[in-house]
């Protein structure tokens, strides 16, 4: 095995927590959740900030993620292969439902967001950003894709993965989980009812690579206490995006073909 940096790692799993976070954390909760030494934690976030990967509030000390770490994602979702067709069928599905609209991409066995088109409603599910790729079990737009893997693919994905709840709602029973993929893939579309973040709602459909595999899903997020009345017209949204997604990567794949 490689040699690993144990610095470099802390500082990682510094970042990967502070994203997770919707607020400023507090330097002796920070260290007690990572495990860190309060000293070394004080050492480690003086380096960051500097560096200018996080912000420390100057007037409560507590700290957040810096603006080195937007473009970071950035550039790792401009690195991404989309389809220009695919990230304007993003943006339409937001404007078309005026709810925050998201598109994810099949990038070997992980289903990584690469777009998110905010709406002016603002309503925000803290923890995803451009490149998140983890609780595929409880976000409709992973449930969208693993539903149209092959089986031993998807317990493959759980070893890997074991479902974590997230919220009261989350299903962590690889048996709820199969059920749930079995529905979706009737119907499909899958559904995030306060599964993932509570609050929020989401609805997501896949679209299709010219081989039949699932290439990606797009979806959409909504406040769940409007969900019930605008559940209709933004499933249908969703669907017919996902279908011309799936219509523009068959046109492509023939161009390409000439």
């Amino acid at each position: 095995m490689a040699e690993l940096l144990g610095t470099v790692r802390k500082a990682l799993r510094v970042l990967d927590y502070l994203a997770e976070c919707e607020e400023p954390v507090p330097i002796k909760r920070l260290a007690g959740e990572l495990g860190l030494n309060i000293s070394s934690a004080y050492h480690l976030m003086n380096t960051l900030v500097i560096d200018g990967y996080v912000d420390r509030d100057e007037r409560t000390g507590a700290y957040g993620l810096g603006p080195k770490v937007a473009r970071l994602g950035d550039a790792y979702a401009r690195s991404w292969p989309v389809e220009p067709a695919l990230r304007a069928l993003a943006s339409e599905l937001g404007a078309a439902t005026q709810e925050n609209a998201y598109l994810a991409m099949v990038n070997g066995r992980d289903v990584i967001i690469t777009d998110i088109v905010e709406s002016r409603q603002r309503v925000r599910v803290h923890a995803l950003h451009r490149g998140y790729s983890a609780d595929l079990h409880a976000r409709a737009l992973g449930k969208a894709v693993l539903a149209f893997l092959p089986p031993a693919a998807v317990r493959e994905h759980f070893s890997a993965h074991p479902p974590r709840r997230l919220t009261p709602r989350t299903l962590v029973t690889i048996t709820a989980i199969e059920t749930e993929l079995e529905r979706v893939r009737r119907r499909g579309y899958g559904e995030d009812l306060e599964e993932f973040c509570e609050g929020v709602c989401c609805l997501g459909a896949p679209f299709f690579a010219p081989d039949g595999a699932p290439a990606g899903s797009l979806s959409v997020s909504v406040p769940s206490f409007r969900y019930r009345h605008v559940r209709t017209s933004m499933r249908d949204a969703v669907l017919a995006a996902a279908r011309a997604a799936t219509a523009a990567l068959v046109s492509d794949r023939r161009s390409s073909l000439g």
